[in-house]
């Protein structure tokens, strides 16, 4: 067949053309879950091993850390393979473009529990104005914690934001067991559309998209957004997060030590359970045990909020 390109049209000297075809195929999917399964294999934690940070996080399931270790197979899912690229690029990308060094420091926390957080760190001759204006270290050395995360979310999240509360938590963490008193949060949004809630019914949420989002006089959807966080050394805070992180720290590993669920608690914000792998293992209708909604995190004062620039 031969195609012919006359003043910008397309013509052909055959009568019968040669289609291009089309057809869904899973097995580019299929091979990425099961890369993804081995890659999840690699980093499967044991029952034996130290209790994680992101295993304990108050507003996370204890019954799922539990699960992650003892079940041995598992299926992944789309949204799995999803997460984990979106978490990995967009950590590459941003420590890329920030042009800084970030290593991972290992912590232990009385033995039992390990941290891997990621650490900003600048020679005197390589700091950036921006490390030398917000780090409290006298020396010539800046370090300060820096915890980036991705989401999908549509809304702007807030301090006073669940989800914001349980990404400020796991920094706030990372901060309790390092000593440092400085930290930073980078928050970058997936979804850059904004979403109007207009209802709920039986089938689930009505929302509206406007189409100005952002023109017309409207503040435009941020797609990164950073937040520096100061626990200071001496706040009776840090008392409150150790007792909370020591609490499910024993809760956990006494589950493990015994290779039973029975005194571990169901997630409190149980729609978590309805994607949740290990749902027919662990039967959540079945659990009395449930979290506290209470959060130390929503205590009126607590977060102050400083406007910048």
């Amino acid at each position: 067949m031969m195609a012919l390109i006359w003043g910008g049209s397309y013509q052909s000297n055959t009568k019968k053309e040669m289609p291009i075809i089309i057809s869904k195929d899973y097995r580019f999917l299929h091979l990425l879950r099961t890369n993804l399964k081995v890659l999840y294999s690699s980093r499967k934690r044991k029952p034996e091993d130290r209790i994680h940070v992101s295993d304990i996080l108050s507003g996370s399931c204890l019954r799922k850390a539990f699960y992650a270790r003892v079940v041995k197979d598992y299926d992944l899912t789309v949204e799995d393979i999803d997460n984990f690229v979106r978490g990995e690029s967009s950590e590459y990308v941003l420590v890329g473009l920030a042009d800084i060094g970030v290593t991972q420091k290992e912590l232990l926390f009385e033995d039992d529990l390990i941290a891997r957080p990621d650490l900003m760190t600048g020679s005197s001759s390589h700091k950036s104005e921006f490390q030398n204006t917000i780090s409290t270290k006298k020396d010539n050395e800046a370090e300060i914690i820096v915890e980036f995360k991705d989401t999908k979310s549509f809304e702007r999240l807030t301090p006073d934001n669940k989800r914001f509360k349980s990404y400020l938590r796991q920094l706030l963490y990372y901060l309790v067991i390092s000593g440092y008193d400085t930290g930073i949060l980078c928050i970058r949004y997936s979804n850059n559309r904004r979403l109007v809630w207009i209802k709920r019914d039986t089938k689930g949420d009505y929302f509206f998209s406007p189409k100005t989002n952002g023109q017309e006089g409207e503040e435009s959807l941020t797609e990164i957004e950073s937040w520096t966080v100061i626990l200071e050394k001496g706040s009776n805070i840090r008392d409150i997060l150790k007792e909370e992180i020591r609490t499910r720290v024993s809760l956990l590993k006494s589950a493990l030590d015994s290779n039973s669920d029975a005194q571990l608690p169901k997630v409190a914000e149980e729609w978590k359970c309805i994607k949740c792998p290990f749902r027919q293992t662990c039967n959540p209708s079945s659990v009395i045990s449930q979290d506290s909604e209470i959060d130390i995190l929503d205590e009126k004062g607590l977060i102050v909020t400083i406007d910048s620039n």
